[in-house]
């Protein structure tokens, strides 16, 4: 609990005084001195911090410490709707002892008097002996509280045997009016819910947990009528928190909650007594039908948060509803001015069960020092622009539709740039006209498709340079990246020579940016934001927008996109800190642009669980070159970390090495464990597997496989593009089945040298596009030579041989049990 109660206060205390006092110890995000209806101060005040831990310190530290002349008593607060079990504090303080002794004696006397009294009434000695306690003797108490009952017993038979007469007309009709206004007053006042769609046996046990954490005293299961209850709770506020439930899951059956209200209560008193009641109940009745079509948590899956505390963050809402489920939105509003949160959110589930199991559990419990309020939240409704699409042209139509789905990350290609822009760079650089870049025949025989192309790819690799430069890592544009920036957005498709301020004015009305990054071209922009929900507002809004001529393509750039944050950019040097794997293959660098020898792996047992891989790899690196080493690993179901499994895999560059390893470290000790040594194929089958995984796949080569070739291509195109980097031996570009004409979409290019073709690797692999598609490039596998065929079909071979000696000896033991089979083998 991160909120404290002190009291005990002197009432001269002040807001900045006891501000002051408590912030040695913590962050105070709440503070509340209590007044009264008057303005007097009560004497107690409530304090939030920020965490637990500074809460537990301030109280350890302040409790039973003076603040003036008054010793204070901080204690921690308890949540809306804990109970509290320390009444003992609260009771009233006891009468003082002479005060008892004269009530005492009071008592006895007026006991003793009626004693006297009815000393010979026999009817009072009968209602004594009837109204006799579960006690060895009487007290004072019980014979005075006897007496009173006997003295209104006979004062009321004898007011009913005077008045019998008089009034036997009137008390019929007094008796019913009565009766019908006193059975009401009996009846508990509940508030309603029906549960309806439940399971057939459902039992009230069943109703308790799907309404935890709220306790309803009334629930009732009609005997012949299953799948429907009706729940009462003590207050409104109990039943809008249940009617939060409507439509969640329970064991595959979605539930309705909806409220329920008896058919003779809530109606006027007979009479037509109008009046304020009337005037009362129809506002009620305007209220209830304002919010009739309202969505609930269980409806909508999103719920609005208040009462925050001004320091809060989206990642800190974020880690704290995900565990209830999986998350589509946090948005958490930003003051301008203060640069603050506001103090409330918007928090969207994927699904609304999760919603609801969160609203219940959280709903009045205390967040860093803050009691927080939840309320269900409307979902977005895009009404509006539906019926705006509906009056427009198509070209509206899909324009609304690519802003919707401007946030998908199938359709981003961080590195694209507008075919137009190009040649206008291209134009300016090489001081030609755009029409001769676009339409003209230039030297050479290259088209304007090839041009572009390689425009394009000089323009990159001048955007990468540039980025580089200013502390952007370019690994990250070169993966698929697995998490996206919240505050990073690649602004794509400017118009050539776009100027920074153009740019930065344009972001800048949404909210504070960090950095602008504008490449020379002017045609791809970085811009950061300070923060995530002015970064989304600016991509909402200018997603697809009219930039000029063009449309604005934007893109939530890779989470790591710089390698340092924006408060530390004077070390503007982009970090080159290699960062940790997770996979032990890749702990020990080595040079991967070489490939080992085939039969060069060895598999290590009997290792020590404590044999890390750098100690396997310094153990075995006295034989030769290592180009892998890794101990296997397995993941603790308890813990989650990794556990040896007592053996692993040692790869050489050359087969030699792995030969004299093999004969030299044979059954030698390592961590106090004799190693067995084998020889393994199939640890270099792995890892080969493993990179092909990767978007370069296989091993460096002079082939490359390019694919997503547009149709329209031709093989002197492809050759025009691919010439440029080096020398080349053949280009094929495989066709269809004969009388089709077209190609297959992809060609195998083949360079004289590897370094050519690592140099076209490097170049054409980042955003190359012909003819709109992008070109992807990936190493080709290597032809077999006639040994490995050999081999290979001698593996199959053999394969076969034994499946089929196993089926032989299946059926000559199954024709030896009929007895009357002969086997032809």
């Amino acid at each position: 609990m991160s909120r404290l109660i002190v009291k005990n206060l002197p009432l001269s205390i002040t807001e900045e005084k006891l501000r002051s006092t408590f912030s040695s110890k913590g962050n105070i995000t709440d503070l509340q001195l209590k007044y009264n209806k008057d303005g007097k101060f009560r004497g107690f005040a409530f304090l939030g911090f920020k965490s637990e831990e500074e809460a537990e310190s301030a109280m350890n530290y302040f409790h039973a410490t003076y603040i003036g002349a008054a010793k204070i008593n901080v204690q921690k607060c308890a949540d809306l709707g804990e109970n509290i079990n320390n009444k003992k504090e609260f009771k009233k303080p006891k009468v003082d002892s002479e005060k008892e002794t004269k009530s005492k004696k009071k008592a006895k006397k007026e006991a003793t008097s009626i004693l006297d009294k009815y000393k010979d009434d026999a009817k009072f000695q009968d209602f004594l002996r009837i109204h006799k306690r579960n006690a060895e003797s009487w007290t004072n108490e019980s014979i005075i509280e006897v007496a009173t009952l006997y003295k209104e017993e006979n004062k009321d038979k004898s007011e009913d045997d005077s008045g019998k007469n008089d009034k036997e007309n009137q008390k019929g009709d007094d008796t019913d009016e009565n009766s019908n206004k006193k059975k009401p007053k009996k009846e508990k006042d509940y508030f309603h819910v029906k549960l309806s769609n439940l399971p057939y046996k459902f039992k009230k046990k069943e109703v308790k947990l799907f309404l935890n954490p709220l306790k309803p005293p009334s629930i009732r299961m009609p005997p012949k009528n299953h799948g429907i209850a009706y729940v009462g709770f003590w207050t409104e506020k109990e039943r809008n928190q249940a009617l939060n439930k409507h439509k969640s899951l329970w064991e595959g059956h979605q539930i309705f909650v909806a409220k329920y209200e008896k058919k003779d209560g809530g109606s006027q008193p007979a009479g037509g007594g109008g009046g304020s009641g009337g005037k009362e109940n129809a506002k009620w009745k305007e209220q209830e039908a304002g919010v009739a079509d309202t969505e609930t948590v269980g409806e909508s899956g999103r719920i609005f948060v208040r009462n925050l505390s001004y320091t809060v963050t989206e990642d800190d809402l974020r880690e704290m509803f995900e565990k209830f489920g999986p998350l589509t939105e946090v948005n958490l509003p930003i003051d301008k001015m203060t640069r603050r949160s506001k103090g409330f959110a918007f928090i969207t589930f994927v699904m609304p069960e999760h919603a609801v199991q969160a609203f219940s559990q959280l709903d009045g419990s205390t967040y860093q020092g803050r009691l927080m309020h939840l309320i269900p939240g409307k979902s977005r409704d895009d009404d509006d622009e539906n019926h705006e699409a509906e009056g427009s042209n198509y070209k509206k139509k899909k324009a609304l539709k690519e802003k919707k789905e401007a946030g998908l990350s199938h359709n981003w290609n961080s590195l694209f740039l507008g075919g137009s822009a190009v040649a206008d760079l291209m134009s300016e650089k090489y001081s030609v006209d755009k029409a001769d870049v676009v339409l003209g025949d230039a030297g050479g025989g290259k088209s304007a498709a090839v041009r572009l192309a390689l425009g394009e790819t000089q323009i990159i690799q001048e955007t990468k340079k540039y980025l580089e430069a200013e502390g952007v890592k370019l690994e990250a544009f070169d993966r698929p990246p697995q998490k996206r920036s919240k505050s990073v957005i690649i602004a794509k498709n400017l118009p050539a020579h776009t100027p920074s301020s153009e740019i930065r004015d344009l972001f800048a009305r949404f909210g504070v940016l960090g950095r602008v990054l504008l490449p020379p071209g002017g045609i791809t922009a970085v811009i950061e934001f300070a923060e995530p929900g002015e970064a989304r507002a600016a991509f909402t809004n200018l997603a697809y927008t009219r930039f000029h001529s063009t449309p604005l393509y934007l893109e939530w750039a890779p989470e790591d996109t710089f390698s340092t944050p924006f408060n530390q950019e004077s070390s503007s040097g982009p970090s080159e800190q290699p960062k940790p794997e997770s996979k032990p293959e890749e702990d020990i660098p080595i040079d991967n642009d070489e490939t080992p020898e085939a039969n060069s792996t060895l598999f290590v047992k009997n290792l020590n669980f404590d044999t890390t891989d750098q100690g396997l790899a310094d153990h075995f690196s006295k034989c030769g070159k290592i180009y892998s080493c890794n101990v296997a690993t397995k993941k603790d179901g308890k813990t989650g970390s990794k556990l040896s499994m007592g053996f692993g895999f040692v790869t050489y560059m050359l087969k030699s090495c792995a030969e004299k390893a093999l004969k030299e470290l044979q059954h030698s000790r390592l961590d106090e464990h004799a190693l067995e040594l084998k020889r393994s194929n199939r640890a270099l089958d792995n890892t080969e597997t493993n990179t092909r995984k990767e978007r370069k796949e296989g091993a460096p080569s002079c082939k490359i496989l390019v694919r997503n070739v547009a149709f329209q291509a031709t093989k002197q195109e492809i050759t025009e593009i691919f010439k440029t980097y080096g020398e080349l031996t053949a280009v094929r570009l495989p066709r269809k089945m004969s009388g089709t004409g077209s190609h297959r979409g992809f060609a195998f290019v083949d360079y004289a040298t590897k370094a050519d073709a690592k140099k076209a690797m490097a170049e054409l692999s980042g955003s190359t596009h012909l003819y709109g598609r992008r070109l992807v490039l990936e190493w080709a596998e290597q032809e077999e030579s006639l040994d490995e065929l050999r081999k290979r079909t001698a593996d199959q071979f053999n394969a076969g041989s034994k499946s089929a000696g196993k089926r032989t000896k299946f059926e000559m033991a199954a024709s030896g049990k009929g007895g009357d089979e002969v086997d032809d083998d």
